[in-house]
């Protein structure tokens, strides 16, 4: 079975950072990633759970033709909501905004004490990142990939009953990702710098959003030149 380069990346994740034997996958793809999972023999249950009638029916079919009807389960419903009557050692929370994903984790917080949870937000990272760190959920790993002109980072991420300290390069940058500083993450990050500067000049200086690009470019330009 064969992921795309942006799953395939997450699904390494899973395998580098498994934590038990069980997967609820939020917002599932076709449930591609579960079926992976299973298949590989890397868990021995999974949950493809979706808001939308297309993507679970989508999922029954990619179950059934590689024959794991006992093994991934397919669930109606909103975010966490179809994972409450069932015990998940991991949950992964993929292909999203990062609003929807705060939004999704901070419904049933109570839920996610013990589990590990491996976050990838297209757009809203440092929302995401902000919350994660208010929330005591320690990020312990990223990774950043490239699939069809677009780029991706990946969260490994664990709740702690430890106080998390920050600055706010990390938010924007990611911990990892920032001391990492790979091809990808200095492609992603002088693409922005570009955006930035062409906004900046487009804007009068007395525009209320004039500082708060400034200021973007400024942290930009001094974590690639940190590199």
């Amino acid at each position: 079975m064969k992921l795309s380069k942006r799953l395939q990346a997450i699904a390494d994740l899973i395998i580098k950072y498994k934590h038990g034997e069980s997967l609820g996958d939020i917002g599932t793809d076709h449930a591609y990633l579960p079926c992976y999972l299973v298949n590989e023999n890397v868990i021995q249950k999974a949950y493809a759970c979706d808001i939308a009638k297309g993507p679970i029916q989508a999922s029954i079919e990619t179950i059934g033709s590689y024959h794991l009807e006992n093994k991934v389960i397919p669930l109606l419903g909103s975010g966490i909501h179809p994972l409450l009557d069932q015990q998940v050692d991991m949950i992964s929370i993929c292909g999203m905004g990062g609003k929807l994903i705060v939004d999704i984790l901070d419904e049933f917080p109570e839920y996610i004490q013990d589990q590990r949870l491996f976050l990838q937000a297209n757009v809203g990272l440092e929302v995401l990142r902000e919350y994660l760190y208010l929330h005591q959920i320690e990020i312990i790993d990223e990774d950043i990939v490239k699939d069809a002109h677009h780029i991706y980072e990946i969260m490994v991420c664990q709740k702690t009953s430890k106080q998390l300290s920050y600055q706010e390069e990390d938010i924007y940058f990611g911990p990892y990702l920032r001391q990492k500083k790979n091809t990808l993450f200095y492609e992603k990050w002088r693409r922005q710098l570009h955006i930035y500067q062409n906004i900046l000049t487009s804007l009068e200086e007395n525009h209320p959003r004039y500082q708060e690009v400034l200021h973007m470019i400024e942290m930009i330009e001094g974590e690639l030149n940190e590199g």
